[in-house]
């Protein structure tokens, strides 16, 4: 399947150089085009127009960008790749939400940093922002500098678990990596009042045949615990480049709410993380409400008017 276009973030960092580097890595093993992003700073902000630089200050801007990008990845993407430039005001978030909707990007690539709780609390960061609420695949790179040579793909037995299977195959072989599938038996929540009726040796081995049936990798490995600590156990323990894992398929707002399995591994960061949104289709109201709300009612009357249905 031919691969669409990539959207990488840049901002000068170490974290977005790195980040750019692995986009453009991916890109070209994929034969897709790479866009390099850069949010620059709102020139008058408040929302006073106008909201754009003169052209003089623009060209000035997209020039020291370039610069930007020759000193720190001169050596890693050729001339011809680096050209592929985006230079918008606004929020990075926002900006770069935008620009993955008009390309039609399949992945959207940003350098990650390590999160504590007063950052979760005030929102986050830009990688946040994008997990929450785009419906593309988001990558996160982590602090390590090392090669993508070990990708963890984490499955649970929700819709989300084939997507980011299918995912994992698909990155760990454009990046020539070695591939290994984890699956966590959390704790049953069952009530306390039947504790005694609760076979906790048949739950892991339903929870085991289970993740069977989802055609893991041949290499695979089922472990017991809260999924976020055994997660970044694992991927410590296996020593882990990249670290597959799909979203639950949420609306908008459930996606905003912190406290999620992804948030916390984007917080930890205990290694490059893929998140794959899996999107639940859209449900058909049943007749009869649909009829009460579009006031179209159709078929036979009875007495007093009333619809048959």
């Amino acid at each position: 399947m031919a691969w669409k276009p990539i959207v990488a973030g840049v901002d000068g960092s170490p974290e977005s150089l790195r980040a750019a580097a692995l986009a453009w890595r991916i890109a070209e093993a994929g034969g897709a085009k790479c866009y390099f992003v850069f949010a620059a700073p709102e020139p008058w902000p408040g929302g006073v127009e106008p909201l754009h630089y003169p052209p003089r200050i623009y060209d000035q801007l997209v020039a020291d960008v370039r610069r930007l990008l020759d000193d720190g990845l001169g050596g890693e993407i050729p001339a011809a790749g680096r050209e592929a430039l985006v230079v918008r005001s606004g929020r990075p978030g926002v900006v770069l939400a935008d620009v993955a909707k008009e390309r039609g990007a399949e992945l959207v690539v940003v350098g990650g940093r390590h999160h504590g709780a007063l950052m979760r609390s005030l929102g986050g960061s830009t990688a946040h922002y994008l997990v929450r609420t785009l419906d593309t695949p988001v990558l996160v790179v982590g602090p390590g500098a090392r090669p993508m040579r070990r990708v963890l793909v984490a499955a649970d037995l929700s819709e989300a678990a084939r997507p980011a299977l299918a995912a994992a195959r698909r990155y760990a072989d454009v990046l020539g990596a070695q591939l290994r599938g984890l699956h966590v038996v959390e704790p049953a929540k069952y009530p306390l009042v039947v504790p005694l009726l609760f076979d906790e040796a048949e739950y892991e081995r339903r929870c085991r045949k289970a993740f069977e049936r989802l055609a893991p990798p041949p290499d695979h490995v089922v472990r017991q615990g809260i999924a976020v600590d055994v997660i970044a156990e694992e991927a410590a323990r296996w020593e882990a480049d990249l670290i597959v894992v799909g979203s639950h398929g949420k609306g908008w707002a459930h996606r905003m709410l912190i406290g999620s399995s992804t948030e916390r591994l984007l917080n930890l960061l205990p290694a490059s993380l893929l998140v794959v949104p899996v999107l639940r289709p859209a449900r058909r109201r049943p007749v009869r409400a649909r009829r009460a709300r579009t006031g179209r009612a159709r078929g036979p009357r009875g007495p007093k008017g009333k619809v048959i249905v």
